[in-house]
């Protein structure tokens, strides 16, 4: 049975609602799959955390899926947040906090993926979320083993630059008629190893800092008046972010080495 999700939005209704990365990684994978109609690569889209992402993953399957979508996320703390999000019973989703639908009727049908759960449940859903420690027993203990190979229309993997890529990978090779779309904060995999795909788009941290989305960060009880980093554990020279910009120091480098708020600022936080 395939569930077309029809939806005006991102075209019209609720658009000055959504952020900037949101809007234009929706088109970016549109194009990909409806316009230049290669199905059979994977796409990749980097965005930093904070500028969307679940919402993102909610608004990929409308008029791009042509059957049920499949989000696979890295840990429980993660699904959990992704299922409350798109929950359309929670009066605080994604769904009308940015003004996609107003009613409850209109909304995408959500479930969440357990163990023993039954094929006509999954056969309603329009999105079926899961985490990927799931998977790691799939091939002898879980259903998807025996849903057809053509059940999910797109898989969206969040963090796909996880390490524990090769579990989800069993997946992607048994729904091998599926679009695939791969969200993640870097191309590249915590063992070094590039995604394999095509980066169809990028919102940088810095772009998302200077918009605004990304507006503080975690364990921090005082904002000084101009913030001061170190990088690779060398204290002895401090940086402006700008500085840091200016030494032509990417996205990646962010998160690959160890930039720290100046232990004479605040203590030692990493981003």
């Amino acid at each position: 049975m395939n569930i077309v999700l029809e939806l005006q939005i991102p075209i019209y209704y609720g658009i000055d609602e959504l952020w900037k990365p949101q809007i234009q990684g929706y088109y970016k994978v549109y194009e990909h799959f409806i316009v230049r109609n290669k199905k059979n690569t994977h796409v990749i889209v980097a965005l930093p955390t904070g500028v969307g992402k679940t919402g993102l993953m909610g608004l990929l399957p409308f008029h791009i899926c042509e059957g049920r979508a499949f989000i696979i996320t890295p840990q429980l703390t993660i699904k959990d947040t992704v299922v409350d999000s798109l929950d359309p019973e929670n009066p605080e989703s994604f769904w009308y906090k940015r003004k996609v639908f107003d009613r409850i009727d209109e909304t995408p049908t959500l479930v969440e993926f357990s163990g023993g759960i039954k094929n006509e449940i999954l056969d309603a859903a329009n999105i079926v979320v899961l985490n990927i420690h799931k998977l790691q027993a799939r091939l002898t203990k879980s259903s998807l083993n025996y849903l057809p190979k053509d059940y999910f229309d797109m898989i969206i993997i969040d963090e796909a630059h996880h390490s524990t890529a090769n579990t989800w990978v069993e997946t992607i090779n048994h729904f091998d008629k599926s679009k695939i779309v791969k969200l993640t904060g870097t191309p590249i995999r915590t063992d070094g190893v590039e995604l394999a795909g095509e980066l169809v788009y990028k919102y940088k941290l810095s772009q998302a800092m200077a918009k605004g989305y990304v507006k503080s960060l975690r364990n921090i009880e005082y904002i000084p008046e101009q913030l001061l980093l170190t990088i690779d554990k060398d204290e002895t020279k401090q940086y402006t972010v700008e500085q840091l910009l200016e030494l032509g120091l990417r996205d990646e480098d962010w998160i690959r080495r160890s930039v720290a708020f100046s232990i004479g600022v605040m203590g030692k936080f990493h981003i």
